[in-house]
């Protein structure tokens, strides 16, 4: 649950727009307190990546693990959890009939901007945030021949906190400061 106090934790899929299942967590203007805490997973169906020119490397699933620190955390904005483990099914697919494979290097850090209480889509809490240091190599292949290119960055993300009672709450990414290369 969350009061001006905030909500953070989970996990992500960076480079899409995603939903995951994940424990809830409450943030102060100058701490946070993340509930549970230790280990976490999460799964997403879904996962796009669009370029600027809106080409997409679509992966029908995504699930990653990783772990939340002992509460309460300092700071703001603070880290609220770290990302061990992300994969992509493959083939991912994409334009041109290419298919894509995506490697990814954790540990990606998720970290707590700024809560809004009484926000989100339970109305129980929300805490804008990002995913941070994402690393990601795609290699694919296509009618136009051979392709890698390294995924680098952060996006931005927003944690629903679960309903009232409930045990799962959702983190939707999108946007953000990805680099191609």
């Amino acid at each position: 649950m969350i009061k001006r106090s905030g909500v953070l934790t989970a996990i992500g899929a960076a480079v899409a727009s995603l939903a995951l299942a994940v424990p809830s967590a409450v943030a102060a203007p100058t701490s946070w307190t993340i509930t549970p805490t230790g280990a976490f997973t999460g799964s997403a169906g879904v996962t796009v990546l669009t370029d600027n020119n809106g080409n997409k490397i679509q992966c029908a699933t995504s699930a990653a693990s990783g772990s939340a620190p002992t509460s309460p955390v300092a700071g703001s904005p603070a880290q609220l959890a770290s990302i061990s483990a992300i994969s992509f099914n493959s083939p991912c697919t994409g334009p041109f009939s290419s298919t894509w494979t995506v490697t990814t290097t954790p540990p990606w850090q998720i970290w707590g901007l700024d809560y809004a209480a009484g926000a989100g889509t339970n109305s129980t809490g929300q805490v804008t945030g990002e995913i941070r240091a994402i690393k990601a190599k795609v290699t694919g292949s296509s009618l136009l021949g051979p392709c890698t290119f390294d995924v680098t960055g952060k996006v931005a993300a927003k944690y629903n906190n679960p309903s009232t009672g409930g045990s799962n709450g959702t983190l939707n990414t999108a946007g953000g400061g990805l680099t191609l290369a």
